[in-house]
């Protein structure tokens, strides 16, 4: 068993680590609140517009083609990769990027001769894509660390403009949407070209009356779709990895309070030790005395 000196060096050790769990824990409380609450705010937005949208898929606007047509020969395909800037989430970023691998190797087992292209938002994921010699476009992290809608615009006018220029094919987005603190969903969705998965009737919104045509209302729409679905992908991951942090960290003090508890119990129990050795031996000398 350890001395004395080793024990209370190893209980102040764990004691300044559960400080630091602690603050830390209380910080990402806040930020998580913070990030939730946008998250709540925006979500009803999304969905509407999404209504919106979905329900004119029907029509056929200018830009249909550029926004709808799948395009035969794949030659280029990126990957938006969402991680967090920063460490210490759990599993957070370990599974969204393995789902990131296995979706660059199901493309390419799929398609012959296609680059996969990632383009990260946050360090984590870059740094593990590079190790495995992938190739990546540095986005600048300020993007995810605080969210804005303007700096989605600025990331979407990027990739579109590659779109629609023909550099990429096929937009993907791989992020982990948030339902609750302690639970994140790893999900792999198609930004460009739109996916008409879903059919929805002109009663799913219930005839609206649009004015001058429908159809102009669809070209207006699309992009203002396309970078809310972005944006919405960011803020789900936003939440996500504060929820996951906090409670990453509660789990960090809760271990820290468990072994710095079985540490004192184990300075109790040598320091009993040693005052029981010392009494043994006084006793034993006072006693040799006397014979």
């Amino acid at each position: 068993m350890a001395n004395l000196k080793e024990i209370r060096t190893r209980i102040s050790s764990v004691s300044s680590t559960k400080k630091i769990t602690s603050a830390m824990k209380m910080v990402s409380a806040a930020k998580f609140k913070k990030a939730q609450n946008g998250l709540i705010k925006f979500r009803p937005f999304n969905e509407k517009i999404h209504q919106l949208v979905e329900g004119l898929f029907s029509l056929k606007s200018k830009d249909s083609n550029l926004y709808f047509s799948k395009r035969k020969d794949l030659r280029r395909i990126a990957i938006v990769l969402i991680t967090s800037n920063n460490s210490m989430c759990g599993a957070f970023n370990a599974n969204i990027i393995k789902t990131a691998i296995q979706t660059h190797k199901s493309i390419q087992q799929r398609y012959n001769n296609v680059e996969v292209v990632f383009f990260c938002l946050g360090k984590k994921g870059e740094e593990v894509l590079k190790r495995n010699k992938l190739k990546v476009v540095q986005v600048n992290p300020a993007y995810i660390d605080k969210p804005k809608i303007d700096y989605t615009r600025e990331l979407f006018d990027s990739l579109f403009a590659q779109y629609k220029q023909g550099k990429i094919d096929r937009i993907e987005i791989v992020s982990n949407k948030f339902k609750n603190a302690a639970t994140q969903i790893q999900v792999v969705d198609t930004l460009l070209p739109i996916p008409k998965a879903k059919t929805v009737t002109s009663k799913n919104i219930n005839n609206p009356i649009i004015e001058p045509e429908p159809i102009a209302l669809l070209s207006k729409l699309l992009p203002y779709y396309l970078i809310n679905k972005l944006h919405s992908a960011i803020l789900e991951s936003s939440a996500a990895e504060h929820g996951a942090r906090m409670t990453a960290m509660h789990q960090a003090t809760e271990n820290a309070s468990t072994l710095l508890n079985n540490l004192i119990l184990d300075y109790n129990k040598v320091r009993q030790a040693a005052i029981t050795n010392e009494i043994l031996e006084i006793v034993s000398g006072a006693n040799a005395q006397k014979e």
